[in-house]
């Protein structure tokens, strides 16, 4: 996700430029507002990996494992707004919302007997978690706004 985080600063540091200038347009004041929430989910989540215990204690991990996954499911229930869609524009962002709840789902099943075997186990496999869900979770919150699309 690290390329994706450095397009959306760039992309904040032009909305900060036009903000400064006065010449930001009312559309994209949403999407400014939304590359904030994106870079600042994607940073912590890039913490999380970052921080994930190389160890096979298991009260490290799962407090680590506690942190993640309360932000993940916070992810699945805030920001439902954006543009008003029409018909078709609701059954997308349904259907992306599911899409996210079976992915974060499956990846939960995965850790639900864990076992660190190894010290570097729990990293790997938490890193691999979030590297998974954070795709969909982008094109979720694409189905609210598209900052590409806003700010072309």
């Amino acid at each position: 996700m690290a390329t994706v985080l450095g397009q959306y600063k760039q992309y904040q540091e032009g909305l900060l430029k036009k903000i400064s200038d006065g010449s930001l347009k009312q559309q994209e004041l949403l999407a400014f507002q939304e590359l904030n929430y994106r870079i600042a989910t994607l940073e912590l989540m890039q913490a999380y990996c970052r921080t994930a215990p190389v160890t096979t204690e298991l009260g490290a991990i799962g407090y680590h494992y506690q942190l993640v996954i309360a932000s993940f499911r916070a992810l699945l229930t805030e920001r439902r707004f954006g543009p008003k869609g029409d018909e078709q524009k609701v059954q997308q962002r349904a259907t992306a919302l599911k899409s996210l709840e079976a992915v974060f789902n499956d990846q939960c099943r995965r850790f639900q007997s864990f076992n660190a075997g190894t010290p570097e186990l729990y990293r790997k496999s938490v890193q691999e978690m979030i590297n998974t869900v954070l795709p969909v979770w982008v094109s979720y919150r694409t189905s609210y706004i598209n900052i590409e699309e806003v700010l072309s």
